[in-house]
């Protein structure tokens, strides 16, 4: 083979590795030692501050994890734990909660307008009346134990 080939070959390589990796950062994406994707144990992980709108993280487990004011807008966290989560000041506008469980999770200040909390349990949770008008609901187990829209 001429250098001038093997020069073009490597080039072509390196090329298509570098392409191949960009194309799935989500694999590689990490917060602590939490590898953020859908079905992740991340139990307890300090992420607080950190950027994700728009993630795919499904029945993810964030219980006891510190997610004060984490960007997690238009996100899909159904099926997630989150109980007793610090989720203060989280940006949440427009997630899917869909079933996930907060029950004494703290959303204090979190922005929960237009947030799918279809099936959600809140028991317990720190969370105003005015932050639960904004959020849909159905069958929701609100912060009291009672059942917000349960014929929806």
């Amino acid at each position: 083979m001429t250098r001038r080939r093997w020069w073009w070959a490597l080039v072509a390589c390196l090329s298509l590795v570098l392409a191949l990796g960009a194309c799935d950062n989500s694999e590689h994406t990490r917060i602590g030692a939490c590898r953020i994707r859908p079905g992740s144990a991340c139990a307890g992980n300090f992420m607080e501050g950190a950027r994700l709108p728009e993630s795919q993280l499904y029945d993810v487990d964030l219980s006891h994890a510190d997610l004060t004011r984490v960007d997690l807008a238009h996100s899909d966290l159904g099926g997630a734990l989150l109980a007793r989560a610090r989720l203060v000041g989280t940006k949440l506008a427009g997630t899917n909660l869909s079933y996930a469980d907060l029950t004494g999770a703290d959303l204090s200040r979190a922005d929960i307008h237009g947030a799918n909390l279809t099936g959600a349990d809140l028991t317990g949770a720190r969370v105003t009346a005015e932050q639960l008008a904004s959020a849909h609901l159905c069958r929701t187990v609100a912060p009291d134990g009672t059942v917000a829209e349960p014929d929806c």
